[in-house]
């Protein structure tokens, strides 16, 4: 048994796994998540594919994770193979090789588990190669990363589930079972053309200009023109954790998911406008899942994009104050904060809370519509500061368009009077706790307000990185954790990218390609990085979403405009999205 299968036998005798499981059944799907375990396991959305699979009549599902830096080969001509963690058996062996993407970054670490396994990567070259005694398996994928636009990865994969995967996974299990190897279009399209969220890549062309801009789009073998985002109705919800371990990320919670989606309307935010409508689960159905989580974990962890924005959250809050069960939140917005949520989190035992700013300057605070009451988030964290939390995380955004160095500045005097009010609500001298900023880089993703827009460069985002660095590593008190640049630029291309990425992202995974000359090729950065004309065919046109096209350049040009849109409340109308 090799160090990687000794490490999985350990990792499986931690595991408390309430997923009842069908070893013999007859079709064996694998599902990747391309990045480490721990980061897997605290994923609801791997666990609840993972669960669903397993419901299923007739279908074994095991996991299978990308290894850990003190398994992975040094050189890539000797890389061995990735295995299951319940089965042992190489990726290989299955009939289904399904992945779970939740971040772009995670496409390369996928290509590189597959290419371990002995898997070719490129679909049409499984077809050429399978055979008839020994095919290859069918390789799938999901997630909302890939669903909102699946065309960087479009070469690579047999079926991309588009969306979300309770209304799918029965009808997508059925049709596996009847076909669950590597074939062409036209079988595809045979097999799963009825699923209205099942991509089949392989039956479109795409055919670019002389810009290397899409001319056209044409769907072959009688594939569907347009593909609907898959979205569960709310009888589905909530999602809850199935799998409990020590390795975990947030080990010490049970893990709850309360709503999809947001109605605040940012505009850089994909889940925000992808996910609508607004879905949420029933307080009693919340109660009955605490009840079973409460077996296994004592604390539980609330996840939605802002906890406080489920309608029943006071009942919730009720709930658990009245059975004395702690509980942790995802994230808060600073202007829902209030003395009854922070009291019952200090009572919980939380040494952390976490708020997103995004931003100090009031400009970009409205380009963005987040925005900025400073009296109001003033008045809100010297509450938080009279709690005094060990660490208060605060995490900010730069290189918007239109964003100046003063917009930069701004997130420095944003931290200072965030560091002076939490001093002042802890009527201490200085605040007793630590004040950690974390800054990102903006990316324009699809299907958000900001699809169209530039993207700013490697050098403009490194300046003003170090700028913030410069301007706050003497204050006390404030701990900075900046992204990298590199990494920014790396999402923001595969982001928004189209099918000419396929060589790209194989040769960086099959180290043909160095990243960092890649980052240096100025031709490349610009066709990726570059602003969306209004009437362009974007690569991800062929979706339906929970949001149109027409209502996104709306928000496009009132954030140019510098105007704010009111929230939205579930009956989203005008962007298109169904009325409930």
């Amino acid at each position: 048994m090799t160090g990687r299968q000794d490490k999985n036998q350990l990792r499986l005798a931690k595991e408390t796994n309430l997923v009842e499981r069908s070893p013999r059944a007859s079709l064996k799907i694998v599902l990747c998540f391309p990045n480490r375990y721990p980061l897997a396991m605290a994923n609801l959305g791997f666990q609840r594919v993972y669960e669903l699979f397993n419901q299923v009549e007739g279908v074994y599902c095991d996991r299978a994770f990308y290894p850990d830096p003190e398994q992975k080969p040094r050189r890539s001509q000797h890389q061995i193979p990735v295995y299951a963690l319940e089965s042992k058996r190489p990726l290989r062996a299955f009939d289904v090789v399904a992945f779970s993407f939740s971040f772009e970054l995670d496409y390369i670490p996928a290509l590189k588990m597959l290419s371990a396994s002995k898997i070719p990567l490129r679909a049409d070259e499984r077809i050429k190669s399978g055979g008839q005694k020994h095919p290859y398996p069918l390789v799938i994928a999901g997630g909302i990363a890939i669903s909102a636009n699946p065309e960087p990865m479009a070469e690579f994969f047999d079926l991309v589930v588009i969306g979300e995967v309770e209304p799918v996974i029965l009808p997508l299990a059925e049709a596996l079972q009847n076909f669950r190897q590597a074939a062409g279009p036209d079988e595809l399209v045979s097999a799963f053309g009825r699923l209205k969220s099942v991509y089949v890549p392989g039956a479109y062309r795409v055919e670019p200009d002389e810009n290397c801009r899409i001319r056209s789009r044409l769907s072959l073998k009688h594939a569907a023109e347009r593909i609907e985002r898959a979205a569960a109705e709310e009888d589905f919800l909530p999602a809850y954790q199935k799998i409990f371990t020590t390795e975990m990320e947030f080990s010490e919670l049970g893990l709850i998911e309360l709503m999809r989606g947001c109605r605040r309307g940012c505009r850089f935010c994909l889940e925000g406008y992808f996910c609508r409508p607004v879905r949420e689960a029933r307080l009693e159905q919340i109660i009955a899942a605490v009840e079973q989580l409460r077996k296994y974990r004592q604390k539980l962890g609330l996840i939605a994009a802002v906890v406080p924005d489920y309608s029943q959250f006071d009942g919730l809050l009720d709930y658990l104050d009245q059975e004395n069960i702690p509980f942790s939140v995802s994230s808060l917005r600073i202007e829902a904060v209030d003395e009854r949520l922070l009291a019952l989190l200090k009572k919980s035992g939380n040494r952390t809370i976490t708020l997103a700013p995004e931003t100090g300057s009031p400009g970009i605070g409205c380009f963005i519509n987040k925005a900025i009451n400073e009296e109001k988030i003033f008045a809100g964290l010297k509450i938080v500061g009279s709690y005094g939390f060990e660490r208060v995380k605060l995490y900010y955004q730069l290189g918007f368009p239109r964003e100046r160095l003063e917009d930069v500045d701004a997130i420095v005097g944003s931290a200072l009077k965030i560091r002076e009010a939490l001093r002042q609500g802890a009527g201490k001298s200085k605040y007793p706790g630590v004040i950690e900023l974390g800054v990102s880089a903006f990316v324009p993703k699809p299907w958000t307000a900001f699809q169209w827009l530039k993207m700013a460069g490697k050098d403009e985002l490194s300046a003003k990185l170090k700028r913030l660095k410069d301007k706050l590593k003497p204050e006390k008190g404030l701990v900075l954790k900046l992204d990298s640049a590199r990494e920014a630029i790396l999402q923001g291309i595969i982001s928004r990218g189209d099918r000419g990425l396929a060589a790209v992202l194989e040769g960086v995974a099959l180290s043909r390609v160095r990243l960092s000359e890649l980052l240096r090729n100025k031709d490349f950065l610009e066709k990726y990085l570059r602003p969306r004309a209004a009437d362009e065919i974007l690569p991800w046109d062929f979706i339906v979403p929970g949001v149109t096209k027409e209502y996104l350049a709306k928000e496009g040009e009132r954030a140019l405009a510098g105007q704010v849109s009111p929230e939205r409340g579930p009956n989203l109308g005008e962007c298109g999205a169904p009325e409930k």
